[in-house]
């Protein structure tokens, strides 16, 4: 029985560790792990590099069983050089090379072996190649790489693996673990619009680590985007997340993995690894949080918000939406682009929406039905030379020039009328030129007498075509001034029936049962955040949805807007306006009441 109810414990034991342990160790262990984190389910390792013994396994899920843990198995697909020729193969961490006949017949035997042993089994992100050998060289021909390496590995995972497992099991069920790497996906042969025919699930890397000292580009905000752009690809069938607690310089950024893990609704929260959280203070905190993680999702829908267009194989504005997610637009990415109806009436492009071809025209059909399409500058830029039809829409163009700002001017629909403000530092944008009143700009910055639009849009048929130009940097949306980052948030979800006011560092979560959740993320030299909630409509109430049954006393169940204010110039649509305060690192959610 699952010690949750919204979701499942899980850890990965590698073969090594699997290899090695006696059973003495392994209660002493799982003593531990159950008295500080609480596991469901365990994925052991039949092979990494080298194979974990029969004895060992099924001394291992003799175990675990009589503590409750149902047990699963896993695969890493890396292997050592098999002979001399090998040697002269260069690979990224010892993953195999795929037109190498030994490996091949390696991964094989691993896929039977690990099929002779268990029901399901999951493959760890190492599936993927990188290798430039001369076979590989040879055996591509014409070919590019992403197009050999692509074909490749949906021929190694049919034949190599599913095919020999389910001869030697019938019943097996076989996962794909992605990694966190999205936008890389096609350069290694990781291929979910293929594969996700042919695996019986998939699986989503959600670590994020520390995203300022690593050579990955990881936003924290991807360890709930992954999630949802995976849900997506393969709905129903995306397994869970999976994190670590590796180059985590703060405890907090090791929580917060698992926090929007289970805020993107994923099934099973999944630890790497069992050695790695074992007697590890990081972990420590962990059962105490998912009680009250398991409390909050039990109230809480299905996860909603901006639609985000990646399609498969793309690469370009990368984690653009996870930018924007931690300055708080809720972003839901999806492989597909959405259909207009009412309750998807706004959707987000982004230089990686241009992979599809037919884009341009998907965009007219939205927005002349009367939906709202918003599109990153990078995206309006490429678009401009790649699919020059886009300049029906708009009269926007680009010179190849650059705006350094640090004065803002903006207004929203009437909300704020015109307001100006300066940046702390200076800020670089590309230069997007419109023809005045055939566009028409929200928001402008410059410096002096110099000064262009960084918000605009154009009406075409029924709806709109907006464009936001982000800084040349992505990260450092996060030094617009709030005023901008409030603009934004509001363009972005405005139609929508909440959004927030604040600075940066705070991200908003909404379901479909009006329902919502922030997130403060702890940063350096951060304090606790004041914040406004807008939620249109009058009469609207918001109650708390506490974290455990035990109410805290200085926490009021209900809270009452501080004032009510109008949307519009003519003051027809009304909106409540809460006040609230985070500290970093904490979540809190809320259920709204009323008209």
């Amino acid at each position: 029985m699952s010690l949750f109810k919204n979701f499942k414990s899980v850890t990965y034991c590698v073969a090594q560790w699997a290899d090695r342990i006696s059973e003495e160790e392994l209660r002493k262990e799982t003593d531990w792990l159950q008295k500080y984190v609480g596991i469901d389910k365990v994925y052991l390792e039949t092979f990494r590099g080298t194979f974990a013994r029969k004895e060992q396994i099924e001394m291992i899920k003799k175990v675990l069983g009589e503590y409750g843990i149902e047990v699963s198995g896993g695969i890493t697909t890396v292997s050592p050089d098999l002979n001399d020729s090998d040697k002269n193969r260069q690979r990224l961490f010892d993953t195999m090379c795929y037109c190498n006949e030994g490996m091949r017949n390696k991964l094989k035997e691993v896929s039977e072996y690990t099929a002779s042993l268990f029901d399901e089994f999951i493959i760890d992100d190492f599936f993927f190649t990188q290798c430039m050998c001369e076979d590989c060289i040879r055996e591509k021909g014409k070919l590019s790489w992403e197009e050999f390496r692509l074909a490749k590995m949906q021929e190694v995972s049919e034949n190599l693996i599913i095919k020999p497992a389910k001869k030697i099991n019938p019943k097996i069920n076989i996962i794909i673990k992605y990694p966190n790497w999205r936008e890389s996906y096609q350069e290694t042969g990781y291929n979910p619009q293929q594969q996700r025919n042919i695996f019986d699930a998939i699986y989503t890397g959600t670590e994020t680590r520390h995203g300022a000292l690593q050579d990955q580009h990881l936003p924290r905000y991807l360890s709930y985007s992954l999630v949802r752009w995976m849900d997506n690809v393969l709905p129903g069938k995306n397994g869970g997340g999976w994190f670590d607690p590796f180059e985590c310089d703060r405890i907090d950024t090791y929580l917060e993995q698992a926090y929007l893990t289970a805020f993107a609704k994923a099934k099973e929260i999944m630890m790497f690894c069992w050695p790695a959280i074992y007697n590890n203070k990081r972990a420590t905190p962990l059962g105490f949080m998912y009680q009250k993680l398991d409390k909050i999702m039990g109230n809480c829908g299905n996860p909603q918000g901006l639609p985000v267009y990646i399609p498969f194989n793309s690469q370009g504005d990368d984690h653009i939406e996870d930018y924007l997610g931690m300055i708080g637009i809720p972003m839901e990415p999806s492989p597909d682009f959405p259909e207009y109806n009412e309750k998807t009436s706004s959707v987000l492009v982004t230089a990686a929406s241009l992979k599809d071809s037919q884009i341009v025209d998907k965009i007219k059909a939205f927005v002349q039905a009367g939906g709202k399409v918003v599109a990153t500058s990078t995206f309006m830029i490429a678009a401009l030379k790649q699919y020059p039809e886009i300049t029906e829409l708009t009269s926007i163009r680009y010179r190849d020039r650059r705006l350094e700002a640090d004065e803002f001017q903006y207004t929203v629909s009437g909300l704020y009328g015109r307001n100006y403000v300066k940046s702390r530092e200076t800020i670089s944008f590309p230069i997007l030129e419109h023809r005045n009143n055939a566009t028409w700009s929200i928001a402008n910055a410059g410096h002096g007498e110099y000064h262009e639009s960084i918000i605009m849009y154009d009406t075409y048929g029924k709806g709109k075509f907006e464009v936001i130009n982000l800084p040349d940097m992505p990260s450092r949306i996060r030094d617009l001034p709030a005023e901008l980052q409030t603009v934004l948030r509001y363009e972005l979800i405005g139609n929508g029936k909440i959004w927030i006011e604040c600075g940066y560092g705070l991200s908003l979560f909404t379901y479909d049962n009006d329902t919502f959740g922030v997130y403060c993320y702890t940063n350096d030299g951060c304090v606790p955040l004041d914040f406004n909630i807008h939620i249109k409509g009058e009469n609207i109430k918001l109650s708390r949805i506490f974290d455990s049954d035990e109410k805290p006393m200085f926490l009021p169940s209900e809270i009452q807007p501080a004032y009510v204010s109008a949307l519009d110039m003519k003051g027809e649509e009304k909106q409540s306006v809460f006040h609230a305060r985070i500290i970093p690192g904490d979540f809190q959610f809320f259920k709204i009441a009323g008209a």
